[in-house]
């Protein structure tokens, strides 16, 4: 990730690239990476041609209000879990109504949380897209600062793939 000031963001770009070929938007709903992704992405200059919008909906109760989703999943498999993050990003994709939707939701440090046994670095990545949804799960290491630095880049990597493996709308 470049340092601050930001300077321009190759991943990102390339991801904007792809986004403007498919006339398409993507959102983002942050949660642990705590708007490094969105930052990233707003680097690029016209980035407003693709970029639709976001949240970090830090507190809980803000994931199911603002995106209609169903506490019962969160209290069933967990705030940092594939349903829970899948439905977060299915969600700000209805929500905004853009093709594709990154959501994220982990455990930064530096301690765990007293809910969750998971380890911290603990995170799981949902993307949204035309042919549905997919999720990783991931242990990432350092601090809190990098752990939340390799959510934004293995999050921005997930939509360039899933970007690249599309190729343009038909």
């Amino acid at each position: 990730m470049p340092g601050f000031p930001l300077e321009h963001d190759a991943l990102a770009a390339e991801i904007g690239e792809l986004l403007v070929a498919r006339s398409e938007k993507v959102a983002v709903s942050e949660t642990t990476a705590g708007g490094l992704i969105s930052v990233r992405m707003l680097s690029v200059p016209g980035a407003s041609r693709w970029y639709d919008g976001g949240i970090i909906p830090y507190a809980g109760a803000h994931r199911w209000t603002q995106l209609g989703l169903d506490v019962d999943i969160a209290r069933q498999h967990g705030a940092v879990s594939a349903p829970w993050v899948a439905a977060t990003a299915e969600g700000l994709r209805g929500a905004l109504g853009c093709a594709w939707a990154l959501a994220e939701s982990g455990i930064a440090g530096p301690q765990g949380s007293r809910r969750s046994p998971k380890p911290v670095g603990s995170v799981v990545i949902a993307l949204a897209g035309p042919g549905g949804t997919v999720t990783e799960e991931h242990v990432f290491p350092g601090s809190r600062v990098e752990v939340m630095a390799q959510i934004a880049e293995r999050a921005l990597q997930l939509l360039r793939g899933a970007l690249q493996a599309a190729g343009r709308p038909g």
